[in-house]
């Protein structure tokens, strides 16, 4: 995929560059000089930031920085649904270029969606954790650095985001070792972020193995990802069952072969788990790749 043009820093001042104009990734965002606020301008079109570098285009206003009431451009204090759909907003910008490794290719947006809706369904009400959600893969997986969501979002969203992320310096097994030595010492809130990512992540990987992931790598992932919930259960209980009834049932198939994901705590597969894994599969097209590579993850 090539990259999506990015405007010049000698386009025109205007709100909209010329559709004539032919910028470079390279060239940085034009600054406007007028005093907008950030949640307006956050409104008009952009390019996708998925491989553009932390700059300011896309910084609002912290949290707690505003006076209640209108300021002087007329712009309203922000509720939380006007909260959640600017953090949305900014998430999708960023993870604009990058899809899942499912047999859709499905926009990798859906996933930290998903795992707010997972919080917010199960009784999450604390917005920042709801934020932190949509937001916790943006400074592990794309340009995002942690002081632009302190910035944009404030100090307590950021935190959570930042103890949700990994040191992505380490090995892929560093990771994985390290989130084990950290999980129990997070906070509750970011526990809960956590939950309902490895919920999503391994719903997911039961639904529609990644490409190149045999029997063994899944199921060492799900053994893996149980060492992590374990420690993170008592955060959100309602969360916690479903993800050991997950364990306990989930099977999956590559090829011809079924098995279960966890292969020391699921039962038997029942004849509902059997129709689930071969109506999905049936639902592919003659000749289609059960896991094609995917273009981003």
């Amino acid at each position: 995929m090539s990259p999506v043009p990015y405007p010049a820093a000698n386009a025109p001042s205007s709100a909209h560059p010329s559709p004539m104009a032919k910028p470079t990734l390279l060239d940085p965002e034009p600054c406007d000089p007028s005093p907008i606020d950030p949640r307006t301008k956050m409104l008009d079109p952009s390019p996708p930031m998925s491989r553009l570098g932390s700059g300011t285009a896309l910084l609002g206003l912290a949290n707690g920085t505003e006076e209640d009431g209108d300021d002087e451009d007329g712009v309203t204090e922000e509720g939380d649904a006007a909260v959640m759909l600017r953090t949305i907003d900014f998430a999708a910008r960023k993870h604009s270029c990058q899809r899942r490794k499912d047999v859709d290719q499905t926009p990798y947006i859906n996933h930290p969606i998903a795992v707010a809706n997972f919080l917010s369904s199960t009784g999450i009400t604390d917005i920042r954790v709801l934020q932190a959600a949509i937001l916790h893969d943006t400074v592990e997986d794309t340009h995002t650095s942690i002081e632009e969501i302190a910035d944009t979002f404030g100090m307590d969203v950021a935190r959570i985001v930042e103890e949700c992320t990994d040191d992505t310096s380490l090995s892929g097994q560093q990771r994985k070792a390290e989130q084990i030595r950290t999980a129990r010492s997070k906070s509750k809130e970011a526990q809960q972020v956590k939950l309902a990512d490895k919920l999503h992540n391994l719903e997911s990987i039961r639904r529609s193995p990644p490409v190149g992931w045999g029997k063994r790598r899944i199921q060492n992932y799900f053994i893996w990802a149980k060492q992590v919930t374990d420690l993170c259960a008592a955060s959100h209980p309602l969360l916690s069952n479903r993800l050991q009834r997950l364990y306990e049932t989930a099977w999956t198939r590559v090829g011809d072969e079924y098995f279960p994901c966890h292969p020391d705590v699921a039962g038997p597969i029942s004849d509902i788990e059997k129709h689930r894994i071969d109506r999905r599969l049936g639902c592919l097209k003659e000749g289609e790749k059960r896991s094609p590579k995917p273009i981003f993850f």
